[in-house]
């Protein structure tokens, strides 16, 4: 069984016991569950995108933890002026782990 998740703005495929890292989710404490309807289900052969059998189906999560993801940098200049500037960016993520996929 797999199934397509919604999570800060990607659709990432999951299925059970996958562990991965996505943008960091205010509020969420490393042993807290998270739960999820799919926007797309997947079983054996049956793909399932109806919102009302969407609704019977939940993807629990457990938050594993937070950590940085690689830094970014970046540079501008301007040639003859000796205008230089460079600057970095991390993003912020949290690990999760898919512990079930229900289906009523």
């Amino acid at each position: 069984m797999d199934a397509f998740v919604e999570l800060s703005g990607k659709q990432i495929r999951v299925n059970e016991g996958m562990e991965f890292s996505t943008f960091r989710l205010k509020g969420k404490k490393p042993g807290d569950k998270v739960e999820i309807h799919p926007i797309c289900f997947i079983d054996g052969d049956d793909i399932i995108v109806d919102k009302k059998q969407l609704k019977n189906i939940k993807v629990i999560f457990e938050v594993l933890g937070e950590k940085e993801g690689r830094k970014i940098y970046s540079f501008k200049k301007k040639p003859k002026t000796g205008y230089k500037k460079g600057y970095g960016h991390r993003d912020s993520l949290t690990l999760l782990k898919v512990v079930n996929i229900t289906k009523k």
